[in-house]
């Protein structure tokens, strides 16, 4: 089915021991800052950007029920899909309604998992918005909702890694793992699997107080695996991007 598609210009245009010494009198000292900044709590936006194959309602659902397992409460976490119905549709007002309302609060962070088919150069595709969802644009909506909160950003698809290169997205309040290289198909949209891929190698590994650096090591080894047994030529290589304010993040720390 052909679909024109659109630039997606959301919200407005559109990451001791020591010598002796005299005594002196005691210092009061503040306590030193915290190792890293660990969100108390999140808000999440998770979006299934097409439906021609079915794998993408899965793992959009899979990761709900994952980040519920988590402590994320559901009212916190919002589900759109190409397929869903009324508020449930991945349309523009809703892409831009489930971002606006992400405003997370003190001691927060914002996790956002988008997966669907990927165009060169350009980004996730959004079927009912006909639309793509370019990496400026999820910069802006990132910018007015999240602030410089902590933000995971989780886009799989092919040509996704665009998300972790393309200014103004990766930033150093961001966490940002893609399903491939720029310029690298991603793989496993068959309608004889739960999955793709890439998602199927996150919703295995990524488990609660592990570091997002582990969680995409071990996601690069799965799907390296995946992808040397279905014998594909062209490896999909999944990018990663740390923003220098999250190098400690953990995976929804208790």
């Amino acid at each position: 089915m052909s679909v024109r598609l659109l630039t997606l210009a959301l919200l407005g245009a559109l990451v001791a021991c020591g010598a002796h010494a005299d005594p002196k009198p005691a210092q009061v000292q503040a306590p030193p800052p915290p190792a890293s900044d660990q969100p108390a709590g999140w808000k999440a936006v998770l979006i299934a950007g097409d439906d021609e194959e079915s794998a993408f309602d899965n793992a959009v659902d899979a990761m709900a029920d994952k980040l519920s397992d988590f402590g994320v409460a559901r009212s916190d976490i919002t589900v759109l899909k190409a397929s869903g119905d009324d508020a449930a549709a991945a349309t523009k007002p809703n892409i831009e309604a489930a971002f606006a309302d992400l405003d997370p609060g003190p001691g927060e962070g914002c996790f956002v998992y988008i997966t669907s088919h990927g165009m060169p150069r350009r980004g996730l595709v959004m079927r009912r918005a006909r639309a793509i969802l370019e990496p400026a644009a999820l910069a802006r909506m990132l910018d007015n909702s999240c602030g410089v909160r902590p933000t995971v950003v989780i886009a799989s698809g092919c040509y996704s890694g665009i998300y972790a290169t393309e200014p103004p997205l990766p930033a150093a309040n961001r966490t940002i793992l893609t399903a491939a290289r720029e310029d690298r198909p991603s793989f496993g949209c068959n309608a004889h699997l739960q999955y793709t891929f890439f998602d199927k190698c996150v919703l295995d590994n990524l488990q609660r107080d592990m570091s997002w650096r582990t969680v995409m090591d071990k996601t690069r080894a799965c799907v390296s695996g995946t992808e040397f047994d279905m014998r594909v030529n062209a490896p999909s290589e999944p990018q990663l991007s740390i923003g220098d304010a999250e190098s400690d993040l953990r995976a929804f720390s208790r």
